[in-house]
């Protein structure tokens, strides 16, 4: 009899551990995407497929996204970052399949596939970090619209001017 029950008690812990996939133990439902953009305080926000709203921060900053838009298929996110005299840039977020999938194969077989697939784990961003350079806005009888609190901007104009001319041609300064 004392046998039977352990043999009952291994089968069902045996049982129970399969019903869990590595990926989801390891890496959870959601995943963290840093952004961060030049000039820094730039406004953030992230759509869906769907074009719905599911994020918005200022950068630098970490935002947490789920890792699935439907059973079995992967998030597809677009984040839009602007700042005011800069035009505004569109930056997609795609997934890829999350290495950790593979620890199924050797101890959560296809119960643990099931299972990252139903919560999302089974996916990861292709991009942890995402670091975006915003182009300045240009008038064309001004020239760039730069802020005046902003001397790292100006200090990146001039030197863009001055790489762009090269010795024994003529500037028009």
């Amino acid at each position: 009899m004392k046998t039977t029950a352990a043999i009952v008690s291994v089968l069902s812990v045996f049982t129970c551990s399969m019903l869990v996939g590595c990926a989801s133990i390891v890496s959870g439902r959601s995943a963290n995407v840093a952004i961060d953009s030049y000039p820094s305080n730039a406004h953030v926000t992230i759509h869906d497929k769907q074009g719905r709203t599911v994020a918005s921060l200022m950068t630098p900053g970490v935002v947490s996204l789920k890792r699935n838009r439907k059973y079995f298929l992967p998030a597809q996110y677009t984040a839009t970052i602007e700042a005011p005299g800069y035009a505004p840039a569109e930056v997609s977020i795609r997934s890829t399949v999350n290495p950790w999938v593979l620890g199924n194969i050797v101890i959560g077989g296809v119960p643990g596939l099931i299972v990252d697939n139903a919560t999302g784990a089974a996916w990861r961003p292709k991009q942890s970090e995402i670091h975006s350079q915003l182009a300045p806005m240009y008038d064309s009888q001004q020239g760039p619209m730069l802020s005046t609190n902003n001397q790292q901007s100006q200090g990146a104009l001039q030197q863009s001017q001055y790489i762009a001319s090269r010795p024994g041609q003529a500037t028009s300064r």
